[in-house]
């Protein structure tokens, strides 16, 4: 059964958050397991999941919200893209998800998949920066993310 038929949103997108310097890599030859991980735990280096796996988000609100920790987080590399693709097949439910639901309150689920993203799933991509900043835009907070959802959903 395909994914797409279990998803309660009909745009039957996922959404990918990376660095934008992976993005034309990424469009070229797909979402390939054992990249480097952007998560890694300490000074031993080892990763917050052991499995390999491609990650991606339901709901482009939750894409939206990881790609701005992200943001926050790697202040080394802060230039953050956010990558839509056609679900597919084979998707599961991230073993995270649990703990993501609970920490950041998310509105769907974040996924997993075992097998490389094909380039042909990739439809587009969205610098982080390239949303602006909602005071800059007269937004309110809940407004500036309301706009960025449409822009990703559409």
């Amino acid at each position: 059964m395909k994914l797409a038929m279990l998803f309660e949103n009909e745009d039957k997108y996922l959404y990918h958050v990376t660095y934008t310097k992976n993005v034309p890599r990424i469009k070229e030859k797909g979402l390939l397991q054992f990249e480097p991980s952007n998560w890694i735990r300490g000074e031993g280096g080892k990763r917050y999941n052991e499995d390999a796996g491609i990650f991606a988000f339901e709901h482009p609100e939750d894409a939206f919200r990881w790609a701005f920790k992200m943001q926050w987080d790697m202040e080394d590399d802060n230039d953050i893209s956010i990558i839509r693709l056609n679900i597919g097949e084979h998707w599961e439910d991230d073993p995270a998800g649990e703990t993501m639901k609970w920490l950041y309150q998310t509105k769907g689920r974040s996924l997993r998949s075992r097998r490389n993203r094909k380039a042909e799933e990739i439809i587009d991509s969205f610098k982080f920066d390239d949303f602006g900043n909602p005071r800059d835009l007269g937004l309110s907070q809940e407004e500036w993310v309301d706009s960025i959802v449409k822009i990703l959903s559409s």
